[in-house]
């Protein structure tokens, strides 16, 4: 099996009218590097501008509603300038303003849609997708889910085992076939140069850490392992009950 590539980031430019709303993704994506805002922008115009200089981001998201030109203006001097490879364009619309949306769409058929009021997370997952294609976006939900479970079990993300924990489970999901765990232990150690014997460790310590917590998602995990609510968990038992719950959450 290949090394576990560092998941690609997103550039993405984005043209909101409202001032409010590009402070919001300006402060979301500094803690989200998957997406990279290339550009946030205010108008049109300006944005046909960047484009010009060269600004040449994977994913557009527009606002319908810029006072500087319309919405359909603007895709069409964006797709005059003949950019490569050309990005997508996703429309954030406003749900009294989805004809806008439409009229877009039946002229130039590669735009998507969401609607608004959003919240930033939607957006964001949504520009990884069309930016990164199927297989990534799954990669970035399941490390997104991993993060969220670590944090519930009040994992302290200064150690070590939190990062190993993530790539093992990351791998036993993307792989084809069952990996063992030390199949898992050698192919994390490999990619942080690191012994197995270390990756081991720092997961059972993590492990531990999270046991005397005795948050409900660890305590569900010993009873799915078929363990006591109290136990600690192997890292073979937690990395088969984690992945469980992936493969529950992620079809």
């Amino acid at each position: 099996m290949q090394p576990m590539k560092r998941m690609p980031s997103v550039a993405a430019a984005f043209v909101i009218g409202a001032r409010m709303e590009r402070d919001c993704i300006r402060l979301y994506a500094q803690t989200h590097p998957e997406v990279h805002a290339a550009a946030i922008l205010s108008g049109g115009r300006d944005l046909l501008q960047q484009l010009r200089c060269g600004l040449n981001p994977r994913v557009l998201v527009l606002d319908v509603l810029l006072a500087d030109m319309g919405i359909l203006s603007l895709i069409e001097e964006i797709h005059a300038l003949h950019l490569d490879p050309e990005p997508v364009i996703l429309l954030t619309v406003p749900v009294p303003e989805q004809t806008a949306a439409r009229r877009a769409m039946q002229a130039f058929g590669d735009c998507q849609v969401l609607l608004k009021p959003y919240r930033l997370k939607e957006l964001f997952d949504q520009i990884y997708l069309l930016g990164a294609g199927t297989d990534q976006y799954r990669l970035y939900r399941a490390r997104g889910y991993c993060r969220g479970w670590l944090q519930e079990m009040r994992a302290d993300p200064a150690m070590s085992g939190c990062d190993y924990l993530e790539q093992m489970l990351l791998y036993a999901f993307s792989a084809d076939r069952p990996l063992t765990i030390a199949a898992l232990y050698q192919l994390v150690a490999r990619d942080c140069n690191t012994q197995e014997a270390g990756v081991a460790a720092a997961v059972m310590r993590l492990s531990r850490k999270m046991q005397q917590q005795a948050t409900p998602l660890y305590r569900d995990l010993c009873r799915r392992c078929g363990l006591p609510e109290d136990a600690v968990l192997p890292n073979g038992k937690l990395v088969k009950g984690m992945l469980e719950l992936l493969r529950q959450q992620i079809v």
